[in-house]
């Protein structure tokens, strides 16, 4: 029997199927279940392994608001279990918004002469280290280098785009090479700073007013700018030691000499127990276990997160809706498409024996006959993974659309079309799968079919 034959027989075949539709339907949904609930799992999935694995994430805050932090106090808490280390985060630059008055790049520069801009600049902790995406590392670049995040965007700090506007983000990678000359707003540095402690022990705080001087940086790599990793769309990376350069030439442009000052400011500076600190651990989960002996056993000023990266609840809950729900409906799809498969294919069989009697009675092969209800399977399974496979694509391109054209913390969710186009062919191979496994299962009652069947089966 040639293809044409068989393929004729299949396609008479699915007009008479009665669970036609309900297939169709299934593999429709289970092509869709497959592509998009496992997509955005895996975007969410992705998400929370960012945020779990920033340094950030872990990190707690210090301070000698109850009393100064000692050496002492910094050795016992980095004995701690979980613990790896703590680290001195005093600055003049950080919780600061600067602008860039100037630029070598000359088409950014244009930006500047109709709009205004603002950027905070963030000096990295002791060992820590940002990822880039191109150009080098601040450990590899000299002092007053920076890196710019993946998205740039100084002109407006509407981070939940309430206007719904189309945020003209700039490409950082295409600013590697450049420099930015960059002031504080309202050239006003504002930082507060402790002072030795009074007879209670506690540490009292001052704050301070300064004008900025200027700073020249120059680009040298660009990160990857995501809502679940420290740093946003506005926000310059520099060394540790370019922040305590940068703190300063504060000073210094204050007037306020840091080696003979009495000021409180320059006694804060150089009296490493009244800064404040980060406490580094090893996973989120252990900061709870660390905070109590730190609070409640030591009487420090801490809090469980540091504050400078804490993942929203609506990402958390999406999360577990699109890791386990999805999965489950997955799975309960899944489940469902095989077993109305298989008894679509059971009762093919079984209303078909005459007809696949008469047709083994003229000369028909067992294997033939299997074939051409193979075909059948598979044509039904092909038609709904295609309408399945072309729905999940045009959903996947509208939320797509939605999420990279809204708001900075919506730019996270935007599915990989790489990663759609593997679940795509994995939903697809499954659909075509599905249909074979069945059919080979039943491979046994076809044989068992005699031509005699086609006498007696009415």
């Amino acid at each position: 029997m040639k293809f044409t034959g068989i393929h004729f027989l299949a396609k008479s075949n699915i007009k008479g199927n009665k669970n036609r539709t309900a297939i169709t339907v299934l593999l429709c949904m289970l092509v869709v279940a497959i592509t998009v609930i496992s997509c955005f799992s895996a975007t969410m999935t992705g998400i929370m392994q960012d945020y779990k694995n920033d340094y950030r994430s872990t990190a707690m805050y210090l301070s000698p608001a109850l009393r100064p932090v000692t050496e002492e106090a910094i050795d016992t808490i980095e004995g701690l279990d979980h613990v790896e280390r703590v680290v001195d985060v005093a600055s003049l630059v950080r919780y600061n918004s600067f602008e860039i008055i100037s630029t070598s790049d000359k088409d950014f520069a244009e930006e500047f002469e109709t709009r205004e801009n603002s950027v905070m600049i963030e000096g990295l902790y002791e060992g820590e280290q940002k990822r880039v995406i191109k150009g080098k590392t601040l450990d590899k670049a000299p002092a007053f280098s920076c890196l710019v995040p993946s998205i740039f965007y100084p002109f407006d700090k509407d981070e939940d785009n309430i206007e719904g506007k189309d945020l003209d983000y700039i490409d950082g990678r295409t600013l590697i090479g450049e420099t930015f000359v960059v002031k504080a707003i309202k050239d006003d540095i504002y930082f507060n700073y402790w002072s030795a402690p009074g007879l209670d022990g506690m540490c009292s705080q001052g704050e301070m007013r300064v004008p900025s001087p200027e700073f020249t940086l120059t680009v040298v790599g660009t990160y990857p700018c995501t809502y679940s990793t420290f740093g946003s769309y506005m926000e310059l990376m520099v060394s540790q030691e370019t922040d305590r350069l940068m703190s300063e030439m504060i000073f210094e442009n204050a007037g306020i000499d840091l080696e003979t000052s009495i000021h409180g400011a320059a006694e804060w500076w150089n009296t490493p127990s009244l800064h404040n600190y980060r406490i580094i651990v090893d996973d989120v989960s252990n900061i709870g276990e660390v905070y109590d002996v730190v609070r409640n056993d030591m009487g420090y000023d801490t809090t469980g997160y540091s504050n400078d990266l804490v993942l929203d609840d609506t990402t958390k809950l999406m999360h577990t809706l699109f890791t386990k729900v999805g999965l489950f409906i997955t799975l309960a799809v899944l489940f469902v498409s095989a077993i109305l498969l298989v008894q679509s294919s059971v009762n093919s069989i079984r209303e078909r024996k005459g007809v696949i009697g008469l047709m083994k009675a003229i000369g028909y092969k067992n294997h033939q006959i299997f074939l051409s209800l193979i075909y059948e399977q598979l044509y039904m399974s092909l038609s709904a993974a295609l309408i399945g496979g072309v729905i999940s694509a045009l959903v996947v391109a509208f939320v797509n659309y939605r999420f990279s054209h809204g708001t900075f913390r919506q730019l996270q969710y935007v599915i990989n079309w790489n990663d759609y186009f593997v679940l795509l062919l994995v939903a697809f191979l499954i659909a075509l799968l599905v249909p074979l496994v069945t059919e080979l299962l039943l491979l046994n009652k076809l044989v068992k079919i005699e031509p005699r069947e086609a006498m007696t089966t009415r």
